[in-house]
């Protein structure tokens, strides 16, 4: 598949806490971990979403509820048509010896990556943080095949407080070499400011307004760098990132304007 749209009938949804949930779509097309599709739904806009797993001929994508599109995107049902374009960008690489770090939803990229990193058997070890323990999505399946740190704001599972706060322990005792990340733009300022004292390389799967996915629009543009994320992104390691002077401070709207 390319940017050409076209329809796929909703195989599967699987709930996993009030306002989170996975949909399911026949595979037609190669995915790699960190690439995103764009969903279009019927009369309401078309959204790009990370993949978060591809298996027995099936493509997963993990939504949560937030804006107008993905709380309408709730009210699909088993059997609804919704259109897939992608996939897009380019996605991670695959390093040993690596730490996963993920925030809220932005632990859904990280589930594909998991598993190419578990079936080419790169070890890898697990850092997760949420609101609270239902937000904790496939803790589970983390936990089946790597080691798994969880963190969460009201202490429900895990320890309480920020994924960010133990990095430097869990890098230092768990011999770390490589470090991915998903999860908000704020989280991502802090990983990079205790890390790159550290040399460790890493890759950021980024999130931004994103609508044309073939680099046209100029709607995800990354200031100062000209670094275009439904292209060269959406995953950037530390040499991407060295011109970027507006991580975790600028947005764009739908109009293209910049808010803060």
């Amino acid at each position: 598949m390319s940017g050409l749209m076209q329809t796929f009938p909703i195989r599967q949804i699987i709930e996993h806490s009030p306002g989170v949930r996975s949909f399911y779509f026949k595979q037609t097309f190669g995915v790699c971990a960190g690439q995103f599709v764009n969903i279009w739904l019927p009369d309401v806009d078309e959204k790009p979403f990370s993949v978060s797993k591809v298996a027995n001929g099936l493509i997963e994508v993990s939504v949560k509820a937030y804006g107008r599109f993905t709380k309408e995107l709730m009210k699909a049902k088993e059997g609804d048509l919704l259109g897939l374009r992608g996939p897009f960008g380019n996605g991670f690489t695959l390093k040993n010896n690596a730490l996963l770090i993920g925030g809220g939803i932005g632990i859904a990229p990280l589930r594909i990556l998991a598993d190419e990193l578990h079936q080419n058997n790169k070890r890898f070890v697990s850092l997760f943080g949420a609101a609270a323990k239902h937000e904790l999505i496939f803790k589970s399946d983390f936990e089946k095949i790597s080691s798994c740190y969880f963190y969460t704001d009201d202490g429900s599972f895990g320890k309480k407080g920020l994924v960010t706060e133990d990095i430097l322990k869990i890098i230092r005792n768990e011999k770390i070499e490589y470090i991915y990340a998903a999860g908000p733009e704020i989280m991502f300022v802090k990983v990079k400011e205790l890390i790159d004292p550290l040399n460790i390389p890493y890759e950021f799967c980024m999130e931004r307004y994103m609508k044309c996915g073939i680099g046209i629009c100029g709607q995800c543009v990354l200031d100062d760098s000209g670094v275009r994320l439904c292209v060269e992104g959406p995953v950037l390691n530390q040499d991407d990132l060295k011109s970027v002077t507006e991580l975790g401070k600028i947005h764009r709207d739908a109009s293209g304007r910049r808010i803060k």
